[in-house]
């Protein structure tokens, strides 16, 4: 199996432990995680490998200051715009590090969200950054599909407040009726 983007690849049948190397995708730095031990176990849902953080990034991301999740924000890698906001546990962390696309987990559902997996809208990753208090991940994102909102706009800031009130500003890329069949 080829490795993805950040030169991970998935177990083959049988193996448990793999060393890979994680290179920082942003071109403006020359760091590079090197090494990084990672370890497989299988997804309950979908049967299929999830990587588990190895102690280099367990110790940048610091998951038990929001019980178990770090706030995740998505921005366009091209614009600059920010498209999202949510929250990942280490297993979405480690699924998003493996695939190259954004996988969150989502509170209202308790499981893993692989963002466009009903819509098609996934999102691309380009580059990860950790905050200074390793409890939020800026991932720059490729929004596949123009949307990245469920309400079907672009971005899920839309509202904007004025001192005339809320306005909608947002650019509606689909109807959420037509695509999420329910």
């Amino acid at each position: 199996m080829p490795a993805n983007r950040f030169g991970m690849r998935a177990p083959t049948a049988g193996v448990t432990l793999q060393m890979v190397r994680a290179r920082h995708p942003h071109p403006s730095t020359k760091k590079a995680l090197r090494g990084i031990l990672l370890c497989f176990s299988e997804d309950d849902q979908k049967n299929a490998p999830i990587m588990n953080l190895n102690p280099e990034l367990r110790e940048l991301l610091d998951f038990s200051k929001g019980n178990g999740l770090v706030t995740a924000i998505a921005q366009d890698a091209d614009t600059g715009e920010i498209l999202m906001v949510a929250n990942m546990n280490e297993d979405s962390f480690a699924r998003t590090l493996e695939l190259g696309e954004a996988v969150y987990w989502s509170r209202s559902r308790k499981k893993l969200w692989h963002k466009g997996e009903e819509s098609g809208n996934v999102q691309k990753v380009k580059a990860i950054y950790i905050d200074c208090d390793g409890d939020a991940v800026l991932m720059k994102v490729q929004q596949v599909g123009d949307a990245a909102c469920h309400t079907g706009k672009r971005s899920c800031f839309f509202r904007k407040l004025d001192d005339q009130g809320v306005t909608d500003v947002g650019v509606q890329v689909f109807n959420p009726d037509e695509v999420y069949k329910k």
